[in-house]
């Protein structure tokens, strides 16, 4: 038994350690120098290059190193029928958590308008509603959205989570369904995206969300790229019937040169950088699903294709 991996920003050390410690023994191989292929049955990836994944035959499951797997079901010819795991590490989720509270915040409590000021030498103070009175929305209840939507409930907000199916957490309005897709866009005065990109998301973020959005709201993007409608958000942003946006995916990463979000003013830029994979915990996560594998089990979370995550 043999585990392929390929991350070209990866410390070494850190995952080999995580390997040894975790019982998946020594024998790690690269792309470079895979060895008897037939032997690789666990391959742990970011972004394998094209084609590179069906050359291995024995392999049983494949462990993406980051919550999203589109880095390894875009290659067309990637071995559909072998498992993927998605990592589900508890450092990444607190990062979203944090990012998510922090631009919430920051456009709660006026901080843009303050930064302004400031460049102007203004000392002018403005109101904010009660955390209770400020709604939030959020889109996705996976671990991430969880998360945030539980850290925003006890920070006193009011806060609605929206998923495909229905979901609960005490104290959050948990609405699902088509059906009620409306219902949340139109309570957020922040509307935070956390769904993954599949068909059915892909361009969700458009003109007719906005739209419905209540005048002056805010939106937080640190799903996918693909989920927004740029050009509809640029009109939003230009009418002012939507007030500020937080933007961390993009369709093109690194975002383009001639991108007009750059120069926006009311658009905050972070380069996909809302939940970065720690290395040591991630390590720990995956060696530990690899051991669980080696033993018989079944590791977590496996991709459902039909739903693309």
């Amino acid at each position: 038994m043999a585990i392929l991996f390929h991350w070209s920003d990866a410390t070494q050390e850190i995952w080999l350690d995580a390997f040894k410690n975790a019982g998946c023994g020594t024998d790690i191989r690269s792309l470079e120098s895979p060895g008897n292929r037939a032997e690789i049955e666990f391959a742990v990836v970011w972004a394998p290059p094209a084609g590179q994944l069906k050359a291995f035959p024995g392999l049983k499951y494949i462990f993406s190193i980051g919550a999203g797997v589109t880095h390894i079901t875009l290659d067309p010819e990637w071995p559909a029928k072998v498992p993927i795991v998605r990592l589900q590490d508890r450092l990444l989720v607190l990062d979203m958590s944090c990012h998510v509270i922090h631009w919430v915040l920051h456009f709660h409590r006026h901080y843009a308008r303050y930064a302004c000021q400031q460049a102007e030498r203004q000392w002018l103070r403005h109101s904010y509603p009660e955390n209770a009175d400020r709604r939030i929305s959020v889109l996705g209840l996976g671990q991430t959205g969880l998360a945030a939507c539980r850290q925003l409930r006890g920070l006193g907000f009011a806060v609605t989570g929206w998923a495909r199916s229905r979901k609960s957490i005490e104290g959050v309005r948990c609405l699902a369904g088509e059906a009620a897709f409306d219902t949340v866009v139109h309570d957020a005065d922040i509307l935070v995206n956390l769904l993954p990109l599949t068909d059915a998301t892909t361009n969700i973020l458009d003109a007719t969300v906005f739209d419905r959005m209540p005048g002056g709201s805010f939106l937080i993007n640190c799903g996918r790229g693909g989920s927004l409608c740029d050009a509809d958000l640029l009109d939003a942003l230009e009418s002012g019937h939507i007030q500020g946006a937080a933007l961390d995916v993009f369709r093109e990463e690194p975002l383009p040169e001639a991108s007009p979000y750059w120069n926006h003013p009311r658009v905050h830029i972070t380069p996909h950088a809302a939940a970065p994979t720690n290395e040591r915990s991630a390590a720990e996560f995956i060696a530990a699903q690899i051991r669980l594998a080696m033993d018989g089990g079944r590791p977590a979370p496996v991709v459902d294709l039909s739903r693309g995550y």
